[in-house]
């Protein structure tokens, strides 16, 4: 009589970021030659990921990428990587496939007796969860009506490895001190069978060249066309980028070097798609009473992204520093987005542009860390829980009157919007006990105002068939006060 139907669909569970400090101590480095540091990159990167009940397991490393004057007052650089683990308590079951995105908020190095690398990290986990819930499809011997059932099923998740370079010319390049790159996703789309995502990789590279440090900036946009069985035109496409490692290659000639940037972006995508499911909405029957149970399945779901690219602007004081005679280099820049939020019109974003700008004084080379704080609005559909992904398109710095840095940079920003959505469901229904039947041999049913077939058909325990031979001329919903007379044929 009652037929059920198992629907399978997608729920994405996201934790709260963890913020952890990372520390790390190299040795075999003699701390003491280090005279001065000029720039510090760090970059994290989760290794691992493992599910338990109610909590994630996350294993990742720090890069850290040192630029510092030594002993002889010239440009040199150190690389080191710090491992860390950590527990992620969230709503997670041992048979999630987690994953685990990992962001430096900021970084610092002391060199004393021993060199030490710090670094506070925050770690976010998530995972796309199927379940499954039983729902009522049919009913025989009943009167019934129908609904759409939506839900979000994914269709696909890919990680690809998407291969960027770039080169720019140089003259004699003694050696390569930093290389620092980082990505971002500037637009998704799905077609039939693939997905294509376009992106953009930010680098710097900086070297000594006949004893000067230099730092070359590159700029190298990316698309990639994904194979995606299953994905249609129309299905929400969610995707990151990470440069997952890169690389320096130095080419030409003496005097005449090439400066060669290579890169591995790991580009993962997830596609989405709202399934919709005919299934019962409700039902009566004429013969017995129904104990009908209803359940809701609730659900956290991608919506949607917005790149946008806005100017930054600002000025890192010297203070009581001598006077900076000219810029070198911004061998390092980040930006972090502190705060998101939705307003009538649009969106508002707050973040920190972080700059490390290398210049001369009238003692050599010297440093300033640039905090350059920003907020602007756009006006636009952006979606409800937003997450930001934040990346310097270009930045550059100039001295003015000496005393002060002038910032000058542009940030681009994906924002990805997520929506909570609930669809409720008959979840089982039982027949209860034989109804007594109606003897009298004609009813009346004074309607309400909007009743439908539903109301009516209830009262009358008919058949929308058996009521509507009786009233041809009925129009439903009904007005206010409107009679409908319902004759039955007794036995004798």
């Amino acid at each position: 009589m009652f037929s059920y139907e198992k629907i399978g669909f997608s729920n994405l569970t996201s934790a709260p970021a963890v913020e952890r400090v990372v520390e790390f101590s190299p040795s075999g480095i003699d701390a003491a030659a280090i005279v001065r540091v000029l720039s510090l990159a760090a970059d994290g990167k989760a290794v691992s990921a493992e599910a338990g009940d109610g909590y994630a397991e996350v294993s990742g490393r720090v890069n850290f990428r040192l630029v510092y004057v030594n002993r002889d007052g010239e440009a040199a650089g150190a690389d080191y990587n710090a491992d860390f683990s950590l527990r992620v308590e969230g709503d997670f079951t041992l048979n999630d496939s987690v994953v685990a995105d990992v962001t430096v908020l900021e970084a610092d190095v002391a060199a004393g007796d021993s060199l030490t690398f710090s670094a506070v990290i925050s770690v976010k986990a998530s995972c796309v969860r199927r379940e499954e819930i039983n729902v009522l499809t049919d009913a025989e011997q009943c009167y019934k009506t129908t609904e759409a059932l939506t839900l979000p099923v994914l269709v696909a998740a890919k990680t690809v490895s998407v291969p960027v370079s770039d080169e720019a010319e140089a003259g004699e390049v003694d050696r390569v001190v930093l290389c620092d790159g980082q990505a971002v996703v500037t637009a998704t789309s799905a077609e039939n069978g693939k997905v294509v995502v376009e992106g953009n990789v930010s680098a710097a590279v900086s070297y000594v060249e006949d004893g000067r440090l230099e730092t070359v900036r590159f700029e190298i946009p990316f698309t990639e066309e994904i194979i995606a069985d299953g994905a249609e035109e129309g299905d929400r496409v969610s995707a990151s980028a990470v440069v997952r490692n890169c690389k320096i290659v130095l080419a030409g000639v003496t005097g005449a070097n090439i400066v060669r940037f290579e890169a591995d972006v790991a580009v993962r995508a997830l596609v989405t798609r709202m399934s919709s499911t005919e299934v019962v909405d409700d039902l009566f029957m004429l013969t017995n009473e129904t104990d009908i149970t209803r359940q809701t399945a609730a659900y956290r779901v991608f919506c949607g992204q917005n790149y946008i690219s806005e100017k930054v602007t600002g000025t890192a004081p010297l203070g009581d520093r001598p006077d900076a005679q000219s810029v070198i280099a911004v061998p390092y820049a980040r930006c972090t987005v502190a705060r998101t939020e939705r307003t009538d019109s649009g969106v508002t974003v707050e973040g920190v542009l972080t700059a490390d700008v290398v210049y001369r004084d009238e003692n050599g080379l010297n440093s300033v860390r640039a905090e350059v704080p920003f907020s602007f609005e756009k006006t636009g559909d952006y979606g409800d829980n937003l997450t930001a992904c934040c990346l310097v398109e270009r930045v550059s710095a100039k001295a003015r009157r000496g005393t002060d840095i002038d910032i000058d940079a542009s940030v681009g920003i994906m924002l990805s919007s997520y929506c909570e959505g609930a669809s409720s469901y008959v979840a089982e229904v039982v027949a209860g006990a034989e109804k007594e039947q109606n003897t009298a041999a004609i009813s009346l049913y004074i309607a309400q105002e909007g009743d439908t077939m539903w109301e009516l058909c209830k009262a009358l325990t008919a058949t929308p068939d058996e009521i509507m031979g009786q009233n041809p001329a009925l129009t439903v919903p009904l007005k206010e006060g409107e009679r409908v007379v319902y004759f039955r044929a007794l036995g004798l």
